[in-house]
């Protein structure tokens, strides 16, 4: 599978080619740098005396993207110590293949591809006398460590994630897939920021079409910054309109080997620690790695609560709406004295009520993330209590309006995927708009909408609600239900990916 490399509104100038001079090459490569205070230039004689000339040596790098270390113990002295090439030996096979043994070398001829390589932290090496320069892939920048995941906890399991290198990122993968059909495919992806973006697949297991789609998504991409995946993942969204992610983020990196090995598709972009997968389903979003490593009994039954967490967080504002306002007959005497007890007094009806504690319970929620983490999560504990004590004492609100709100907010949390639970929230409000319009009537019609858009949406071209709609039986091994790997249905589908 070929992705072509090409940005729609790059505007890519002439080729122009390297001087035999070394001087002047460098001189051409600072002006396009725009004398950068970074740049910085190693220049080395070497006295070649036996063959009647001396030899002048450039080496141009930016402070800080190499490791000096390897620079000045490995490459300088293997250069100072170099001795003439045979006549039929071109200097840089010379030095390629007899003097330089630290780092990955390559060669660059285009004055292009030689900024690129000092751009991404390489040294480059500029020989008198020859109209190619020398690339050498000693970076040395700063890297954040493999640390545990952030985002997605576990109580078993591995505990490290994804960090926000690229390279290293990959490596991760490697040491759990060793399959020779693992493909890597590496691009560039934005005019100016030039990040790059990696494409893992498994040959033989992932779809064609899945593949051509992504190659022409990349072929779409038209921006001036990448800076995360959400700049790439915004074109891998099909359906433009929808709320639902129709792309799953995760920075583990057995979620991604498991992913690869069930004939999906990871996307890497250099500088962040969360990958992308495609096709992802809506039964992805529910499910959470520690599934895997929990007896099946276990991970089922936890499922199963994350899907009624699910419901509780859409519909249970909605239905208090529409029970207290249009449907009290469908509670029972003492329930329904108790609740009007409480809302004797409160100036709002039901839908305003619960739109003013949905929109504080968010409200609360929002700060205690982007609070320090020291005092984020007591000031959205404590800011809950207060507040909804206070709301209740005042009269402006009934205490069990609160609890409804409590309940709907705490389930909220249980969905593992950060990405689904924010349109759950956001579709919460339009079931409690259609209830106090409409009472149950309202609540029903909406759902049956929801479920049709649900099926309505594919990721990547296959269809988001698989394996329910279409309903496959033979996926039913990994959905609602995780049957033990002992099972025959899941040995067998090992078999057919193997």
């Amino acid at each position: 599978m070929k992705f072509h490399d090409q940005d729609v509104n790059r505007h890519e100038p002439q080729p122009q080619c390297l001087f035999l001079d070394s001087r002047q090459n460098v001189e051409m490569i600072c002006r396009r740098l725009g004398d950068s205070s970074d740049i910085s230039v190693r220049t080395l004689h070497l006295n070649w005396s036996h063959s009647g000339k001396t030899m002048v040596v450039q080496i141009v790098f930016l402070d800080g993207m190499v490791n000096n270390q390897v620079l000045e113990e490995s490459i300088i002295p293997a250069i100072q110590a170099a001795s003439p090439p045979e006549e039929d030996c071109s200097l840089p096979e010379y030095f390629c293949n007899q003097v330089l043994s630290a780092g990955q070398v390559k060669t660059a001829g285009e004055l292009s591809g030689a900024v690129k390589d000092i751009l991404s932290g390489c040294a480059l090496l500029l020989l008198d006398g020859c109209d190619q320069a020398l690339s050498l892939a000693i970076q040395g920048y700063e890297k954040k460590g493999i640390g545990e995941t952030k985002t997605e906890t576990v109580i078993r399991g591995p505990q490290e994630g994804f960090t926000d290198d690229l390279g290293t990122n990959i490596t991760m993968i490697r040491r759990r897939i060793k399959d020779e059909r693992l493909r890597i495919v590496t691009r560039s992806v934005g005019s100016v920021t030039q990040t790059d973006v990696s494409i893992l697949y498994l040959e033989g297991m992932a779809e064609p079409q899945v593949l051509k789609k992504i190659g022409l998504m990349f072929d779409e991409i038209g921006l001036k910054t990448v800076l995360e995946g959400e700049f790439v993942e915004e074109y891998l969204q099909r359906n433009k309109y929808t709320v639902f992610p129709t792309v799953l983020n995760t920075e583990r990196p057995d979620s991604i080997a498991a992913g690869l090995s069930e004939g999906r598709v990871a996307i890497m972009v250099d500088g962040t620690p969360f990958v992308m997968v495609v096709p992802s389903l809506f039964m992805d979003f529910i499910q959470s790695a520690e599934d895997s490593y929990q007896p099946y009994l276990f991970s089922s039954l936890i499922r199963v609560l994350r899907l009624v967490s699910v419901i509780i967080s859409i519909f249970a504002p909605g239905l208090y709406i529409a029970i207290t306002t249009f449907h009290q007959d469908l509670l029972p005497t003492r329930l329904l004295l108790s609740i009007m007890f409480q809302r004797e007094g409160v100036p709002f009806p039901a839908f305003v009520e619960a739109t003013l504690m949905e929109i504080t319970f968010e409200i609360i929620r929002e700060a205690g993330i982007r609070m320090p983490r020291n005092i984020g999560q007591a000031v959205s504990i404590v800011g809950t209590l207060i507040v909804g004590q206070a709301a209740v004492d005042a009269g402006i609100v009934s205490a069990g309006m609160v609890i409804v709100v409590a309940i709907t907010g705490i389930s909220s949390f249980v969905i593992p995927a950060y990405n689904m639970s924010i349109p759950v929230r956001l579709i919460r409000f339009l079931f409690m708009g259609a209830a106090a319009s409409f009472g149950i009537y309202g609540i029903t019609v909406g759902f049956v909408i929801l479920i049709v858009h649900l099926c309505s949406l594919d990721s990547a071209g296959v269809p988001y609600m698989r394996p329910y709609a279409p309903y496959l039986k033979k996926e039913q091994a990994d959905a609602v239900f995780r049957s033990p790997y002992w099972s025959s249905s899941r040995n067998k589908r090992n078999r057919r990916g193997a």
